[in-house]
C-alpha cells in the first residue's frame, strides 16, 4: 500500500505550474481527507492505469511526467498528450463513472498524490467549487489535444553523445545559453554535480531527491551525459523528458552501440521523446546522409546545427521552448507566387521562421524556403521555370491527364536534384492526397522532387504518382492550408498563407455553353479579334479540385495564430506572367499585417 500524504513530504511545484486543485490537496489538504491521500511512485515506462479500467481515483503529479496514450490494438498507441507537475489525471473517469478513456504511462520516474472515490465524494461535499475547477481542467485538457499547448514543454533534456569524441560539453553549454532567453534552466554534468555535492553516486537515494528539489527550484535541468555510458550517462537518460541524442556529421559511422543501449530501445510512446542533432560545419555544406543517421536512432524528429552559427543555436532553443515559428503556404496556382512576396516581409521584419510546410504550389515555395533560397533567389529560379521554360504547356492525349508533365518533372528535378527533405537545413513538410485510402499524406522524408509533384499533381490535369501501389494527387484536394499539421507539432506559433480565393471564374461577358473551341482558338490566334474570357479545361481542373476544401481552408485559417491573404482574386489559376505583381501583392499584404500587429 502507498504511504500516506504526511510519511514523504515534498516541496510543491512552482505557483504557476500548479492548479487550484493541486494547491488545495498537496499545500494544504483539508484534515478530514488527510488519510485519503497516498503517495504513488512510478518508474519509467510503468503504467499508472490502462484505458478500460475503472475511475477509481484521481492523482496530481508532484514531480515526473506522464503520457496519455490511445491504443490500437497492435498498432503503435496515438499520444493524446502529457501531464506535467502541478497537473491532474483521471478525474474524467470519476465525475463520469465511466471506464477509463485512455491508458496512462510514465515518461520517467514520477510522483503522484492519488485521491480515491470516497475520498473524493467527500471533497466535493465540502468544497463544491471543486467541481467547477475539475470540469475547466477537463475542458482545458480536450483544447489541448484538440491544438496542443506550445508553452507546455518538458521541463528536462539530457544530451548524449553518439560518439565519444562528439564535443557535448561545449555544445551543451552553448545550448543552455540559448535556451535560459526562454527558461531558468541549470546545468548539470557528473563533474559539476561532484563539485556541487560531497557524494554523486547515481544511485544515491539522496542524489535523486536533490535533482528533484533542483528541477523545482531552477523550473528545468540539463543533463550533459558522461562520453561513455557510465552509471550518470544511464541517470541522465532515466530523469528526462527529452534525449537529445548529438551526433555529427562528419562521422559518418554507426553510433557507439553502449551508448544507445544507454538511452534505450523501447517505444518512444512510452519513454522519453528522442531527437536527434546532427552536427555540421559551414565548410561541409548542406547536409547528406541524415536517413542513414535516422535508420540508426530511431528518433521523433531531427535538427541540422551547425554549433558556431548563433541561429542554428537559437532555432534549436526556440524548438525545444515550445516557441519556434512555423509557416504554412497554401495551394493555389499561380497566385502562390505570393507566398515569396511574404516571406520577404517577414524577414525584413526580423521575424525568423523555423518550420515550413505547405501544399500544392505552397509545397513548390515551401521546398524552396527550407533549402535555404532567399527571396530574390526565389523569384529568379521561378521565373526561368514557370514564364521562360513553361512547363506547363506540354499536353498530351488526355488519356491520364491534360498535360503530358515531362517538362515539369524535369525542372522539379533542375530545382532540387537529389536532395531529400530529411537533409533540409530547415524542418519542412508537404502533403498530398491519397485517393486509394481517401487521407491527407505528410511526407517528411524522401526525394524532394518527388513528393513536391505528388503535392502539385492536379487531378485530370497532371499525371497522379504511384507509391507502394496507391495513388497520391494533388494535397489541395482535402486540405489546402494545412496548418492542423504544423500545430501538431506543437512547437509554437503558426503563420499561414492563403491564396486561395472563395469566388473566382466570374465571366466578362455572356457566352454560349456550346462555344466551338476550334472558333475559340482562331479568336485568340487573330490580332484583331478580341477573344473570350473563358475558363479553359486546365482552369476548370484546379477550381473544381478547390471547391471541397474551402471549407477546410477556412479551419485552417482558424487554426492559425497569424494569416496573410493577399488579395489575388482578379488572377487566374494560370497567370506566371504576372510573378512581379503577385510577389508585390503578397509583400504588401504581409507589411500591412505586420504593421497593424505591432
Amino acid at each position: 500500500m502507498a504511504p500516506p500524504l504526511e510519511a514523504t513530504p515534498e516541496k510543491a511545484p512552482a505557483e504557476g505550474a500548479s492548479s487550484s486543485l493541486y494547491r488545495l490537496l498537496a499545500k494544504n489538504p483539508p484534515r478530514a481527507l488527510a488519510a485519503d491521500l497516498t503517495r504513488v511512485r512510478l518508474a519509467a515506462g510503468e503504467v499508472l492505469f490502462r484505458a478500460g479500467g475503472p475511475g477509481d481515483a484521481l492523482y496530481l503529479v508532484v514531480y515526473g511526467r506522464l503520457r496519455a496514450l490511445l491504443e490500437h490494438g497492435r498498432e503503435e498507441p496515438t499520444v493524446l498528450g502529457e501531464i506535467g507537475r502541478g497537473e491532474s489525471v483521471g478525474e474524467m473517469a470519476l465525475l463520469t463513472g465511466d471506464p477509463r478513456s485512455a491508458t496512462v504511462c510514465a515518461i520517467r520516474p514520477t510522483e503522484l498524490i492519488r485521491l480515491d472515490r470516497a475520498g473524493f465524494d467527500r471533497l466535493v461535499d465540502e468544497h463544491p467549487a471543486v467541481t467547477l475547477e475539475l470540469t475547466r481542467l477537463i475542458v482545458d485538457r480536450y483544447r489541448r489535444t484538440l491544438l496542443p499547448p506550445e508553452a507546455d514543454r518538458p521541463a528536462t533534456i539530457a544530451l548524449v553523445p553518439s560518439h565519444p569524441d562528439v564535443p557535448l560539453g561545449r555544445f551543451t553549454r552553448r545550448l543552455t545559453e540559448a535556451l535560459e532567453a526562454h527558461h531558468t534552466l541549470l546545468h548539470l554534468s557528473s563533474d559539476r554535480v561532484a563539485q556541487m555535492r560531497e557524494r554523486a553516486d547515481p544511485d544515491d537515494p539522496e542524489l535523486l531527491a536533490w535533482l528533484h528539489a533542483k528541477e523545482l527550484e531552477h523550473g528545468g535541468l540539463i543533463y550533459e551525459a558522461d562520453a561513455t555510458p557510465t552509471p550518470w550517462t544511464r541517470l541522465c537518460t532515466r530523469q528526462v523528458d527529452t534525449i537529445l541524442v548529438v551526433g555529427s556529421l562528419s562521422e559518418n559511422r554507426p553510433p557507439d552501440p553502449r551508448l544507445l543501449k544507454a538511452i534505450g530501445r523501447d517505444s518512444w510512446k512510452v519513454g522519453p521523446r528522442r531527437e536527434l542533432v546532427l552536427l555540421r560545419s559551414a565548410a561541409s555544406g548542406l547536409p547528406t546522409l541524415t536517413d542513414r543517421w535516422r535508420s540508426w536512432i530511431r528518433s521523433d524528429d531531427h535538427h541540422h546545427v551547425d554549433p558556431d552559427r548563433d541561429g542554428d543555436m537559437e532555432r534549436l532553443a526556440r524548438l525545444l521552448a515550445g516557441e519556434a515559428r512555423g509557416l504554412v503556404l497554401g495551394g493555389g496556382g499561380a497566385r502562390g507566387l505570393a507566398h515569396i512576396g511574404v516571406i520577404r516581409a517577414l524577414e525584413e521584419a526580423g521575424l525568423v521562421i523555423d518550420r515550413v510546410g505547405g501544399t500544392s504550389i505552397g509545397a513548390m515555395i515551401g521546398a524552396q524556403y527550407a533549402s535555404g533560397w532567399s527571396p530574390e533567389r526565389m523569384r529568379e529560379e521561378n521565373r526561368r521555370a514557370f514564364i521562360e521554360q513553361g512547363p506547363l504547356n506540354d499536353y498530351t492525349l488526355p488519356v491520364f491527364s491534360v498535360l503530358r508533365c515531362r517538362r515539369y518533372v524535369g525542372l522539379l528535378g533542375a530545382l532540387f536534384g537529389e536532395r531529400r527533405i530529411e537533409d533540409l537545413p530547415l524542418g519542412f513538410f508537404c502533403t498530398s492526397t491519397n485517393l486509394t485510402r481517401g487521407e491527407l499524406m505528410v511526407h517528411r522524408s524522401g526525394l524532394i522532387r518527388r513528393w513536391v509533384r505528388a503535392s502539385t499533381a492536379v487531378p485530370g490535369l497532371g499525371p497522379a504518382v504511384y507509391h507502394d501501389r496507391e495513388v497520391l494527387v494533388d494535397g489541395g484536394a482535402l486540405d489546402n492550408l494545412p496548418t492542423g499539421v504544423m500545430r501538431d507539432e506543437g512547437r509554437g506559433p503558426v503563420y499561414a498563407v492563403s491564396v486561395s480565393p472563395e469566388q473566382e471564374l466570374e465571366l466578362d461577358g455572356d457566352y454560349s455553353d456550346m462555344r466551338s473551341p476550334w472558333r475559340h482558338l482562331l479568336d485568340r490566334a487573330n490580332p484583331f479579334a478580341k477573344p473570350a474570357r473563358v475558363p479553359n479545361i486546365a482552369t476548370l481542373l484546379l477550381r473544381t479540385v478547390s471547391l471541397p476544401v474551402l471549407e477546410s481552408g477556412e479551419k485552417g485559417r482558424e487554426a492559425a495564430d497569424l494569416v496573410f491573404r493577399p488579395p489575388v482574386e482578379r488572377y487566374r489559376l494560370l497567370d506566371w506572367s504576372a510573378m512581379d505583381e503577385l510577389i508585390e501583392i503578397g509583400y504588401r499584404t504581409a507589411v500591412s499585417v505586420l504593421e497593424k500587429g505591432a
